[in-house]
């Protein structure tokens, strides 16, 4: 038999766990009277229960004992009426009888009075020869009736004493006496004792927890108020006191928690200060720019919503300026972000020196800030701006040994009804600012939604809308236009019998994108917005990947043996890109192609301003045998300074001096000049917007050596390259 784990019978065990002290105070003065209560009405019952069943038997034995002799002349003489009466009586006298019987000694009935006892009882107690016998709900006794014989002695005896009466024998036996007694009084007895007993109980119960509770009430009192006390500070309410009332161990103890709840009042005291300290340094911190201290964007739209919902509920006016620094990317690249940074921080101080107090200067992102002119007209917030422009127009920015000039584009936009969110209010500014800066920049420009310029830069926007990470080969489609050699003759125009010379074949890859409505655009529809929205890296990486692919067809149709040189366009961003080189080192193991048939092509501004990264790529580029070509040469003030920077191979005259040359003499002038200095580098020449005879005439005297524009090949698919190419080839 498995033994009870001893160490489990605690309080726990017994539901105590969960009780508050004065419960338990309760519980452990009242479980003993309980108990003790228990006991005594168990005792109590089974005593009561047993003299009750002892007084009905010996009732029972007396009635039937006594009805015996008063029955002997009945059933001596046989009269039964006498007998009758006799039962009748006891029956009325006796509300416990149920039944009382008389019999013969042949066991006739000689009187009955009440429900007659079934013969088999009667049988079943002679048999036994008890003189009781238990039923459901009574019990049956029996008496014997003797004849009883009277002797009368003349003599008295000497002593006085009567002479001792001899027992009769069973010879004398002349009837049977039977008395049943009903046991249903009994049970009601019983059940009244039990519920009197078991209320006397109850209430001494009642009493003993009524005077348990006041004396746990004193007792747990003083320890119910610190625990109070002590729960409250749990909480975080440390101005907690208790009266010292209590003496010996619970007055230490009040003493005690109340030194402790001074204490930890003046620690959470100062702690809170401390915290407070920290969420207004979060806040601020959430709410300005960490670098200028101005209102950041999250912040500053905030309050631009804000803004635009009092338009539509009280028809006020505001003005939102979007403000771009010009030279910002200047300073950076020639003198790195600390100088950028430090700019930053100067023009903030400028411009928030000459807010009014309700308006709002934030910083936007880079080196874009935002303007909010609450309550303004039109005419002060060009005031206002005409201000911003003079003082950073004057303003000149010194860092170490170099001094900078710098501007400011400024786009207006008028809050009104008709803008429904603060994104459409930025873009329109946005757009703005940009027209600002087409227009010659240090400006500002009015945001009108039925300006030609404002539709042109929001179509341009949307075309860029939907280019994302992974580009869909359906948005865009490559072209390609022929760079053709001038020492020999030039083709017409769309004719490609320039692919019979054995000679490398020049082509430059150009892309376009298709529209939703199936337009083919051209690159200056969406290539600016691109740049400004930093989606050429995704571009420039298309554009490598399926030129390199098309190159695999052509070179499965020749059997390896293409001449074509592809030229493929790097965007100015892509060059600031580190990874740009292992992604063309990995399109080049992937497709197979020879090195030498990849010429890549940068502009000179943008080659310039990325001028580090640009060498190192030409370089590792050149280590896999690809060539360079820089586009829009002359373009630049220091065009001749730079070219000494790169390794080349091919230099592209900027088309503005080519497609005038044979009418001004300076652009003449300007393209033998360009000529003459990539000859004495060992650099070949091309020209730009070659577009009628006399240009290419020119070109020719001078000695230029590839041409190219729509008079020597318009730009066609790439696939139909490829087709020309099958067709040529069978």
């Amino acid at each position: 038999m498995k033994k009870p784990n001893i160490k489990n019978l605690n309080a726990d065990n017994f539901g105590f766990k969960n009780l508050g002290i004065k419960s338990r105070v309760i519980l452990l003065g009242t479980i003993p009277a309980l108990l003790f209560a228990v006991i005594l009405v168990g005792y109590a019952i089974s005593n009561i229960f047993e003299v009750l069943n002892q007084s009905l038997h010996d009732r029972g034995r007396i009635i039937a004992s006594q009805l015996a002799p008063a029955a002997e002349y009945g059933v001596i003489s046989g009269n039964t009426q006498i007998l009758q009466k006799i039962v009748q009586q006891v029956l009325s006298a006796e509300h416990e009888v149920k039944t009382v019987l008389v019999l013969d000694k042949k066991g006739q009935i000689l009187a009955l009075s009440g429900p007659e006892i079934p013969q088999d009882l009667i049988a079943n107690i002679k048999q036994a020869n008890t003189h009781e016998l238990k039923r459901a709900n009574g019990i049956i006794f029996t008496a014997p009736i003797y004849r009883s014989l009277v002797e009368i002695d003349d003599f008295s005896s000497i002593s006085g004493s009567d002479e001792e009466q001899k027992p009769p024998s069973s010879d004398m036996e002349i009837g049977q006496v039977y008395i049943e007694l009903s046991t249903q009084t009994l049970k009601t007895l019983r059940q009244t004792l039990v519920t009197k007993i078991v209320l006397i109980g109850l209430l001494g119960l009642l009493l003993s927890v009524i005077i348990a509770w006041r004396i746990g009430r004193n007792i747990t009192k003083p320890i119910q108020e610190i625990a109070y006390a002590v729960n409250k500070v749990g909480e975080g309410s440390f101005a907690q006191t208790i009266i010292e009332n209590s003496s010996g161990e619970l007055k230490t103890l009040k003493k005690g928690f109340n030194s402790m709840s001074s204490s930890l009042k003046q620690a959470y005291d100062s702690m809170q200060d401390k915290v407070n300290d920290a969420t207004k340094m979060l806040r601020h911190q959430a709410q300005h720019d960490d670098l200028t201290g101005l209102i950041n964007r999250r912040e500053f739209e905030t309050r631009l919503e804000r803004s635009l919902k009092s338009v539509h509920e009280n028809n006020v006016q505001h003005v939102f300026c979007y403000l771009d620094l010009d030279q910002f990317k200047l300073v950076n690249d020639t003198s790195g972000h600390a100088a950028g940074d430090e700019l930053l921080r100067q023009v903030s101080v400028l411009l928030a020196n000459r807010m009014r107090d309700r308006d709002t200067l934030a910083r936007m992102g880079g080196d874009e800030f935002g303007l909010l002119l609450e309550n303004c007209s039109l005419t002060d917030a060009n005031q206002i701006t005409n201000a911003l422009l003079k003082i950073v127009r004057d303003y000149r920015f010194i860092f170490e040994d170099k001094i900078f000039n710098v501007g400011l584009s400024i786009g207006l936009v008028v809050i009104n009804a008709n803008f429904e969110s603060v994104s459409d209010i930025i873009h329109a500014a946005d757009m703005a600012c940009y027209s600002a800066k087409k227009a010659g920049r240090n400006q500002s420009f009015l945001f009108s939604a039925g300006d030609i310029e404002v539709t042109q830069r929001r179509n341009a926007v949307e075309a860029v809308a939907d280019i994302t990470d992974e580009i869909d080969d359906e948005q865009f489609m490559l072209y390609c236009q022929p760079i053709v050699p001038l020492g020999m003759h030039a083709p017409k125009q769309q004719n490609f019998d320039i692919l019979l010379v054995p000679e490398k074949q020049h082509f430059e890859i150009l892309i376009r994108k298709i529209g939703q409505d199936g337009r083919v655009m051209l690159p200056t529809t969406f290539i600016p917005s691109a740049e400004r929205y930093h989606l050429m890296p995704n571009i420039d990486r298309w554009v490598i990947k399926n030129t390199f692919a098309t190159y695999r067809q052509l070179l499965n149709k020749s059997q390896e043996k293409c001449n074509y040189v592809f030229s493929i366009n790097l965007s100015g961003t892509s060059l600031g890109d580190k990874s740009l080189l292992g992604y063309i080192r990995e399109q080049f193991i992937i497709y197979s192609i020879p090195p030498e048939s990849i010429c890549f092509e940068i502009t000179e501004t943008s080659a310039i301003v990325n001028l580090k990264n640009t060498i190192n790529l030409f370089t590792a580029l050149r280590k896999l045998g690809c060539s360079f070509s820089l586009d829009d040469f002359g373009s630049g003030m220091s065009s001749f300074m730079y070219l000494k920077n790169f390794e080349v191979d091919y230099l592209k005259i900027d088309g503005s001096f080519v497609k005038e040359m044979h009418t001004n003499r300076i652009d003449h002038a300007m393209v033998r000049s360009i000529h003459s200095v990539a000859e004495a580098m060992n650099i070949k020449t091309v020209a730009e917007f070659v577009e009628n005879e006399a240009i290419l005439r020119e070109l020719k005297n001078i000695g230029v050596h590839y041409g190219q524009g729509l008079y020597l090949g318009s730009p066609m698919p790439l696939k139909q390259l490829i087709e020309n190419f099958s067709i040529l080839n069978t």
